[in-house]
């Protein structure tokens, strides 16, 4: 593990909230105007009681941060900009492929069953903990990041949906306020208008050739080209003879086929598109290997209605 030679509060400030301009938070509470500083409560003894405010010191590190909506709107922000992945220069402090991993369960949690209070349906969650983020899914969403926190006077939770890119972040000054429940409602609420859409990954330059060059094989077979395309285990999985014989054998039946501009992908090496042929329609599914440039190391041509159905989760 590296070691840095500034303070925990310096190296925090100059490597993370002054390139993602959270220029509001602080790790010390007198460093705050006092008419812009929250103050928290416990309600105790039939009354409302104040909590001193927590210095920075020891518990900094843990929780002690004070920060403001707009802030931690950054900071969410950068983790949901993660998200698909994609080429093209950083923009953060942090690579995107390492905010990923933060955001990817590495350690699991059992599984468990609530009943949602607002329409009396049974909803299962799964997850487990990322690096410092609790990682989840329902049946209305397969990937929910979350992190709450709480200490005597406050309460707050930043909950978001990376392939979506909405997020809601909640705070409080009583003692442990508690979000979880209010953030989870808000999600299903947006669910249920519709208007809440997950994000299409964008095709890369590779695959879009490559949807173009398979395409044409599949057309007209050339082995000139069908060893170009090929990964090293493509023809391993199965001959090159016998994926032509197959591929014909389907254009015997559906006719002459001609390529649409369609491409559904899945993410930068993964994707599918449909031929349009006389008789009936082609998917044709590829996936490239990781290698430069990427080849195919995975190919399925069959007829349109071959195609199983993606499986849902039912609620």
């Amino acid at each position: 593990m590296g070691r840095s030679a500034m303070p925990y509060r310096d190296y925090v400030a100059t490597h993370i909230l002054k390139p993602l301009t959270m220029t509001s938070t602080t790790l010390e509470p007198r460093d705050v105007p006092p008419e812009r500083l929250a103050h928290g409560y416990r309600w105790e003894d039939e009354m409302w009681k104040e909590e001193p405010q927590l210095a920075d010191g020891s518990f900094g590190a843990m929780g002690g941060m004070l920060t403001s909506i707009r802030d931690l709107s950054r900071y969410v922000g950068a983790l949901m900009a993660a998200w698909p992945a994609h080429d093209g220069a950083e923009q953060g402090p942090i690579s995107r492929a390492s905010l990923r991993e933060m955001q990817q369960v590495w350690r699991y949690s059992p599984a468990s069953v609530a009943r949602n209070a607002a329409d009396d349906t049974l909803q299962l969650r799964a997850g487990g903990y990322g690096y410092g983020l609790g990682v989840s899914q329902s049946c209305a969403f397969r990937h929910i990041v979350a992190h709450s926190g709480g200490l005597p006077g406050f309460g707050s939770i930043m909950r978001w949906l990376p392939e979506h890119g909405v997020g809601i972040i909640a705070f409080g000054n009583l003692t442990y306020t508690g979000w979880g429940n209010v953030t989870i409602a808000a999600f299903d609420a947006l669910d249920r208008t519709g208007a809440l859409q997950a994000r299409v990954p964008q095709p890369s330059a590779a695959m879009i050739q490559t949807r173009d060059t398979v395409s044409r094989l599949i057309m007209k077979w050339d082995d000139t080209l069908a060893e170009r395309i090929a990964a090293e285990n493509l023809y391993l999985d199965r001959s090159k003879d016998r994926r032509q014989r197959e591929i014909e054998t389907l254009k015997s039946e559906l006719g002459a086929c001609t390529p649409g501009d369609e491409l559904e992908v899945e993410n930068a090496l993964r994707g599918r598109w449909t031929l349009d042929c006389e008789r009936g329609k082609l998917d044709v599914t590829v996936t490239l290997a990781p290698t430069t440039p990427p080849r195919v190391q995975f190919l399925s041509v069959t007829p349109a209605a071959q195609r199983p159905a993606p499986s849902a989760c039912g609620r």
